[in-house]
């Protein structure tokens, strides 16, 4: 059974005031902690992960999945993380697995053995190549530090709601700060006899265990860094073991991983099984294929034509600047009444976090659409390193009267670093959905009773997931119900284009091809894709498929549906029609085989869309069909749908006409 999680609020908040070095401070805090923030790892399994290759792994009941049951990528309720203080229990700590935990330890035995067995090789351009065990780098200087990790896809999906990206809808909690414990990096390429790099050419690649996931020559996971960023001991790379004092979790990287402060999350290799120094950088599928903010414009399949995962330029290595707020809470609504309006106030809370250990070192808050700005209190429960690194995320507040947010129509905030970068007033939207900050927007509602207001209600943009919620879905709606053809279309690329600007933009854009042609200039790759790399395409956009498997006669009932899933002869049905995925296929597909048997022989609906897809899964998708389940006889066969859709939104919009046979059918 998954132990509670609640922490105590000011501990966490005042336990990294007045410490002296990021260790002492550390090890104070870890000492201090009530035993209930631990997940108990020979705890209950949750249902949704029965039958699938993660079933002995206990996970916490409120995280929120992105990913339908398999993958695990799961981000928790920005309130309850914020609830938890500084410091986030490790079984509320985001997630982000491309396939199943490689590393099985379902019980204490299991865990000690790994722990026993494991080896990571440190191999390449050192004098000394090494294969340690975890008791060796344990005899290496212990580091311990609070250190903020985030997934590059932070705040996607407002992306999505502009158009769909090849990456899933995270929510605006893709972060945590925990207290992450282990040996430098530095120290273990010394160790090991590392060769000089006076000119800043080597790169250290870093890769989990092999054949982990589908892609790929040997199918791991992996990545590198320059040189020169590992063994500067200012930067805090660590081989690490520990998080908040204990072993790391099955879904962190048990037994040992990466962490490196001021990066992306996808840069922290987890299940670390090898090191190689060498001349350059990693060619490792994911590398390449993964963590890029690509150009407006640029699709996955012109990014993959046009050689555009290959330009160095478009690596995402340091977080940007980005914040958000957690108070008010999506849908909280606050009472307004005359000993309100007459003096109370509201508090505005929220996070902010900058990368490469810069400071934050503003929060403002706008009333009037980011017109102008009013300054918050920001709190920086870290000390910073001895090297005047921040590590972690900031926290601010803004006391607000009631009677002004009475007049507004939303609340902006945005924060500033201390290289005085800041959030844009709207999205730039990417295919990939990455590094997504724009300025965060709460919109206010008003209730009446007797002709005056009565109560305030707090629209978040979004809700992580498939969940449903948001003004930006509430925006998207009602576009579909009442914009034309040419409108409807272009919101949905709206590259770069701000939603609060859709009616504006569309005024002075001719056409949705015209939208879709402009694309920035590009050159040829600086340099040719590495050899392993040619026969892959990108990421979201798998090889062609197989020739489409022949179509059946007559619909297909449930029963005959439930008795194809093995892997040779796998069906499923989403939204009423039946597929036959291919073995072929589903060594390619991006989330791992054990994504589509944990639902074969279904209605694989609800789990389809609560991953959300591209146009070009949807293509794959479609070249699979191979019939129809019986189609139940409801309120569309008695509803002339054509006409009334045609009338309200003009004919031609297929994508308005779904949406209006959805809600007759509702």
């Amino acid at each position: 059974m998954v132990t509670a999680c609640t922490l105590d609020t000011e501990l966490a908040q005042d336990a990294f005031h007045g410490m002296k070095g990021a260790t002492a401070c550390a090890k104070e805090y870890i000492a201090a902690q009530p035993a209930g923030v631990w997940l108990d790892l020979d705890g209950a399994v949750d249902e949704r992960d029965k039958g699938t290759p993660d079933d002995w792994i206990p996970r916490h009941p409120e995280l929120v999945r992105l990913t339908g049951l398999h993958p695990f990528n799961c981000e928790p309720p920005l309130s309850l993380c914020m609830a938890q203080g500084f410091i986030c229990p490790p079984q509320l700590h985001y997630v982000r697995n491309h396939g199943a935990v490689p590393v099985k330890t379902p019980t204490a035995e299991a865990r000690q053995r790994v722990w026993d067995e494991w080896r990571v090789a440190v191999v390449g351009l050192v004098d000394k190549p090494l294969n340690v065990s975890m008791a060796d780098l344990q005899r290496l200087p212990l580091r311990q530090l609070p250190v903020l990790l985030v997934c590059a896809g932070n705040r996607r999906k407002e992306q999505n709601m502009v158009k769909q990206t090849i990456g899933f809808s995270w929510g605006p909690t893709a972060w945590a700060t925990t207290i992450w414990g282990g040996c430098r990096l530095a120290d273990l390429l010394r160790a090991a006899g590392v060769r000089d790099d006076p000119e800043g050419k080597l790169h250290v690649h870093f890769r989990g265990p092999t054949g982990e996931l589908p892609k790929g020559d040997d199918g791991s996971y992996g990545t590198s860094i320059p040189l020169h960023r590992a063994l500067d001991p200012a930067n805090d790379v660590l081989v690490a073991w520990e998080q908040n004092g204990r072993a790391l979790t099955p879904d962190h990287g048990f037994p040992v991983r990466l962490i490196i402060p001021g990066y992306i999350g996808g840069r922290m290799i987890k299940w670390l099984a090898h090191i190689e120094v060498a001349p350059a950088e990693s060619s490792n599928f994911y590398h390449f294929m993964d963590n890029r903010v690509l150009p407006v414009g640029v699709t996955p399949e012109s990014a993959t034509a046009e050689g555009w995962w290959y330009k160095p330029e478009y690596i995402i290595n340091e977080l940007n600047t980005n914040s958000a707020m957690a108070s008010p809470a999506h849908d909280e609504t606050l009472r307004v009444t005359p000993d309100a309006l007459a003096g109370e106030t509201y508090t505005i809370r929220g996070y902010a976090y900058a990368g490469g250990g810069k400071k934050v070192i503003r929060a403002e808050i706008s009333l009037d659409g980011g017109v102008t700005w009013e300054g918050g209190v920001v709190s920086h429960p870290e000390t910073p390193t001895e090297y005047g690194r921040y590590w972690c995320h900031a926290l601010w507040s803004f006391d607000v009267s009631v009677a002004r947010l009475l007049g507004a129509k939303e609340v902006c905030c945005r924060a500033w670093d201390s290289h005085m970068n800041t959030q844009p007033n709207h999205l730039t939207w990417n295919v990939m959905g990455m590094l997504n900050n724009p300025i965060f927007r709460v919109r206010i509602h008003r209730a009446y009773a007797r002709g005056v207001v009565s109560e305030l209600r707090f629209e978040h943009p979004t809700m992580p997931g498939k969940q449903p919620g948001g003004w930006m879905e509430a925006e998207n709606a009602a576009a579909s119900a009442s914009q034309s053809p040419l409108v409807s279309g272009l919101k949905r690329i709206a590259s770069g284009i701000s939603l609060l600007n859709i009616n504006a933009t569309m005024q002075r854009t001719p056409s949705a091809q015209s939208q879709l042609s402009t694309r920035a200039a590009h050159s040829p790759p600086t340099s040719p894709p590495p050899a392993s790399m040619n026969e892959i395409a990108a990421g979201g956009v798998a090889p062609p498929p197989p020739a489409a498997p022949p179509a059946r006669a007559g619909p297909i009932t449930l029963e005959e549906l439930a008795k194809h899933t093995d892997r040779a002869d796998a069906w499923l049905a989403i939204r009423g029609l039946v597929y036959h995925i291919p073995p072929s296929y589903l060594k390619e597909h991006p989330g791992g085989a054990d994504s589509i048997l944990a639902v074969a022989g279904t209605d694989a609906t609800l789990s389809y869309e609560e991953v959300g897809h591209s146009d070009n899964a949807e293509k794959i998708l479609r070249r699979f069909k191979i019939g129809e389940l019986p189609r139940e006889p409801g309120l569309l066969d008695a509803v002339p749908v054509m006409p009334i859709a045609c009338a309200l939104v003009g004919a031609g919009s297929v994508f308005a006409l779904r949406v209006l046979a959805r809600k007759i059918a509702a």
